[in-house]
């Protein structure tokens, strides 16, 4: 109960910063709309492990920090590129697999959406069988160098993250 209840906050919030409602109605509306997400789709409460705690919120920490760099750094590479008289682009997509050895949807999505969120990259197709994102960049060159250790690094967060056995 205590578990739907925390996501019912959780939906509540994301309901408040999509409508800019920074009110107790918007609150309370997200509540309620939150509350009925819950009740009809009914979760699986995913056992607590104490033991694996402090590891994920590490994981977590890390996770935000690296994500948050990646977005300034290539925020950064983006504005130059455009500034610069000749735009310096060689535009293109590469494949990148997916990293992860139990194949988990979930990890595969964050994965993807790390990628998308960042500026210069966009992850523009997925291949379930293979396991293998096509990822538009601007520079294919620069791209292609270090996909797949990215991926891996993301890869391996997520898993901490998340905990190795989901």
């Amino acid at each position: 109960m205590l578990y739907y209840l925390l996501l019912t906050v959780v939906f509540a919030v994301i309901w408040m910063i999509v409508t800019a409602q920074f009110n107790p109605g918007g609150f309370l509306i997200g509540c309620i709309i939150g509350l009925g997400l819950v009740l009809i789709q009914r979760p699986a409460i995913p056992p607590l492990r104490l033991a694996r705690l402090p590891r994920q919120m590490m994981a977590a920490v890390l996770y935000v920090l690296t994500l948050f760099r990646d977005i300034v750094l290539s925020s950064i590479d983006v504005a130059r590129r455009a500034l610069a008289p000749d735009m310096r682009l060689k535009p293109g997509i590469i494949a990148v697999p997916v990293g992860d050895p139990q194949g988990r949807e979930v990890v595969a999505a964050l994965a993807a959406h790390n990628i998308t969120i960042t500026p210069g990259e966009l992850v523009v197709d997925f291949d379930t069988e293979s396991r293998v994102m096509y990822v538009h960049c601007l520079d294919v060159e620069q791209s292609a160098v270090g996909a797949e250790a990215a991926e891996k690094r993301r890869v391996t967060r997520l898993r901490d993250l998340l905990g190795d056995d989901l």
